[in-house]
Formats: structure tokens, C-alpha cells, sequence
């Protein structure tokens, strides 16, 4: 005796699993877009943070500008002050 197992497809089956691929379709769409999004910040994020390295590296080179100047007006004024003596 060989049965044979009916299955019937109800309406609220074919809506489910067309709500679930809807659902998982609408759900890829959206990670893509937060991934893009977070693509861009990351690029704006990069290039302000070279800017500041750069000015950084600017800073470093006008202080030790500035200290290789005080450190001969220094001197200067030490040889001044051993002239007076």
C-alpha cells in the first residue's frame, strides 16, 4: 500500500514566504547602504585626520624654529653679559 502525502499550499503560506523574502531583499538594501555610508565617513575621517598630521608636523617645525632662535638670543646675551664683566 502506497500512500500518498497530499500537501496543500494554503494562501498564508505563499504570503509568509513571500513577507520573509521581501523582508530579507528589504534587510540587504539596507546593510548595502550602511555599508556605503560608512565607506564615505571613513574616507572624510582619513583625510581629516593627514590634515592634522600635517599641521602637527607644521607646529613641530615652527617650535623648534622658535627654540633654535631663543637659544641664540640666549647665547648672545650671555656673551653681552661676559662683555660687561
Amino acid at each position: 500500500m502506497t500512500k500518498i502525502i497530499e500537501k496543500k499550499i494554503s494562501w498564508g503560506t505563499i504570503i509568509t514566504i513571500g513577507s520573509l523574502i521581501v523582508h530579507f531583499v528589504y534587510t540587504q538594501g539596507i546593510f548595502a547602504t550602511k555599508m556605503e555610508s560608512f565607506v564615505d565617513s571613513s574616507k572624510s575621517v582619513n583625510v581629516r585626520v593627514n590634515k592634522n598630521v600635517e599641521k602637527i608636523q607644521s607646529l613641530e617645525v615652527s617650535v623648534s624654529k622658535i627654540e633654535a632662535v631663543l637659544g641664540s638670543r640666549f647665547d648672545r646675551i650671555e656673551e653681552l653679559l661676559m662683555d660687561l664683566d
